[in-house]
């Protein structure tokens, strides 16, 4: 029986890492650091004409849908059931945490006010994504909860895209749409997508080419690294819901893989 002095243990800290398991943690924040030091691709330069409402709405969506798919991300890694759900959830963290750079720079030159948490459906997601009973279940939920919602802002950033007058929101809309799509195919890929239930395409628009964008081999989990130093205020959200104690905790019973 541990004596009074030894810490108890933490529910929702998880089992303790393994040997390979700190080794990858050490790689993940040295691949971090290279990743600060990508270069962000450019924005235009010339003196932008102002921002209209549909400018504004891409700014705020890609950083709301940001701050839920990370926290989401990061519960793939640990409480996923399949290794493809769990590379995925460690390429979208990456990914979010780079444009949500990219967001919140943009915003503040424009003079957008962006928002800090989730919206109220998003937070849901969240709260079924902590409820999964099982892991196979968490997959399940995480695979199709976040490829529909990509789908949605997909359409917001096609039509931005399309519409804007401002040079800098194209370019941010070009960059924000080759992730949303190499998203939607890293969703896909693990299999678990029930596409009777995605919203039927009314076949009027069709999606830019995404060239180098369904590059699959991001999904390296080493890649989570850049988590660790990008996020920033982009996970406010998401560490509120640890600190709160609804952080996702495994069911009674359920063991560690």
């Amino acid at each position: 029986m541990p004596s009074a002095s030894d810490p108890s243990p933490d529910p929702a800290a998880g089992p303790p890492l393994t040997r390979p398991a700190r080794f990858v943690r050490v790689l993940l924040l040295a691949f971090g650091v290279l990743t600060l030091l990508w270069p962000a691709p450019a924005f235009a330069q010339s003196a932008p004409p102002g921002v209209d409402a549909g400018d504004q709405l891409l700014l705020t969506k890609v950083r709301q849908a940001g701050l839920w798919e990370m926290p989401a991300g990061l519960w793939a890694e640990t409480r996923g059931a399949s290794p493809q759900v769990k590379a995925v959830g460690a390429a979208l963290m990456v990914d979010h945490g780079r444009i949500d750079v990219l967001t919140r720079q943009l915003a503040a030159k424009l003079g957008v006010a962006l928002p800090d948490e989730p919206s109220a459906e998003q937070q849901g997601w969240l709260s079924e994504l902590q409820n999964a009973a099982t892991p196979q279940d968490f997959d399940r939920i995480f695979a199709n909860r976040l490829r529909a919602a990509h789908g949605q802002v997909f359409a917001i950033i096609a039509s931005v895209r399309a519409g804007t007058r401002n040079p800098e929101i194209r370019d941010y809309a070009t960059v924000a749409n080759q992730a949303v799509l190499r998203h939607m195919t890293l969703l896909e890929s693990t299999g678990l997508v029930d596409y009777s239930a995605l919203p039927q395409s009314s076949g009027s628009t069709t999606a830019a080419p995404a060239g180098a964008a369904l590059d699959l081999r991001t999904t390296d989990v080493l890649t989570a690294a850049a988590l660790v130093l990008v996020l920033g205020g982009a996970t406010t959200a998401g560490v509120r819901y640890v600190k709160s104690g609804r952080r996702l905790r495994p069911k009674s019973g359920e063991s560690h893989g």
